[in-house]
């Protein structure tokens, strides 16, 4: 009994053990310089073709855990620029290479094999097409404060401290454990004496079961009989249904009927509104033409009274100017008979 308690408990010791031992340890991993420091930089690439294989070493500071280098080979047009970033363990590195026209890089990438370590697989590529594979062994030469591998002793202490805490905590827990387990003993007995007093309560239950088993009975030939009148209601309730139902269905058909008496109805109406429309419309296209036609009248009669007054006054002018003509001519005339006459008095006796 004692074995199944502690195969039950020490499971959970143990993980809450190795959680707390865990916990510190998961915050001085999430540093931002966690591989901050002086690295060195091995670069191995296989032989291919007629091209024989290389190595090349550098060292370059990692930063922020990034790192950038830039070389220019002096006298030639030969570049090289480093790149490499860390984020959650994982190292990126690409070298861009160009020689005069000519353009090639190196790409790794992979996880770390230790703190002070990551050894990253990759190739020399133009442009997509990988030409050849290659290494990248990046090994830490010195590492800043509160980098990982410069902690990593302090955090091994630590790690060790808090095991045996975590170790003392879980002997403290077994040993809580072993008393409880003696508790549960005691309450197991408590609880076989308890079952022999529940025992003779259930046989006393039995009886109150058999008793209540025979008014079962009884109440079950009352239900039949209840179930026989039910059964003669609902037949009945059934035929008077269908008579409703016929009804329901006689006056669904008139009232279909009436739907479809009222339904020609409107259509009816609506016929006759259409029509009504359709000659207000006429007479309304009538009453445009009749006024376009009435202002088009009074325009040209306002037209032609404009026409005849400036006639009348152009006539009246005329008039004015023949009436002094005639007056002119008179007055001439009465000169030419004046004279004349005096002529003939004037002119001697034959």
């Amino acid at each position: 009994m004692r074995s199944h308690h502690l195969t039950l408990i020490r499971p959970a010791l143990r993980a809450a053990a190795i959680a707390i031992m865990a916990a510190p340890l998961l915050g001085t991993q999430a540093a931002a310089v966690e591989y901050d420091g002086n690295w060195q930089f091995t670069i191995s690439c296989t032989a291919t073709g007629n091209q024989a294989a290389f190595t090349e070493r550098f060292i370059a500071p990692i930063t922020q855990n990034a790192a950038t280098r830039s070389r220019t080979t002096p006298g030639t047009q030969d570049i090289n620029r480093f790149n490499a970033r860390i984020e959650n363990g994982q190292m990126t590195a690409t070298i861009e290479r160009s020689r005069g026209n000519e353009r090639w890089s190196l790409r790794f990438a992979g996880p770390a094999a230790s703190d002070s370590r990551f050894d990253l697989a990759g190739g020399i590529f133009s442009g997509d097409r990988q030409l050849r594979s290659c290494r990248l062994v990046a090994e830490a030469q010195s590492s800043a404060p509160g980098s990982l591998a410069a902690t990593a002793p302090a955090r091994a202490e630590a790690a060790r401290q808090q095991l045996a805490v975590a170790v003392a905590a879980l002997a403290a827990l077994e040993a809580n454990a072993a008393a409880e387990i003696q508790a549960l003993r005691t309450d197991l007995d408590l609880a076989r004496f308890e079952s022999v007093a529940m025992r003779a309560e259930l046989d006393q239950r039995g009886a109150a079961i058999l008793a209540l088993e025979t008014r079962l009975r009884t109440a079950e030939g009352v239900a039949t009989q209840a179930q026989a009148a039910l059964t003669q209601a609902v037949a009945t309730a059934t035929a008077e249904i269908g008579q409703r139902d016929q009804r329901l269905t006689a006056a669904a058909t008139e009232r279909t009927a009436l739907q479809q008496r009222l339904t020609a109805a409107e259509a009816a109406m609506a016929q006759a509104q259409g029509q009504a429309q359709s000659q207000a419309q006429a007479a309304a296209t009538e009453r445009t033409a009749l006024q376009g036609r009435v202002t088009a009248a009074e325009a040209a009669l306002a037209q032609a009274q404009t026409a005849a007054a400036a006639e009348r006054t152009a006539l009246q002018g005329r008039l004015t100017a023949a009436e002094a003509t005639a007056a002119q001519l008179r007055t001439a005339l009465e000169t030419a008979q004046r004279e004349l006459t005096e002529a003939r008095a004037a002119q001697p006796p034959r």
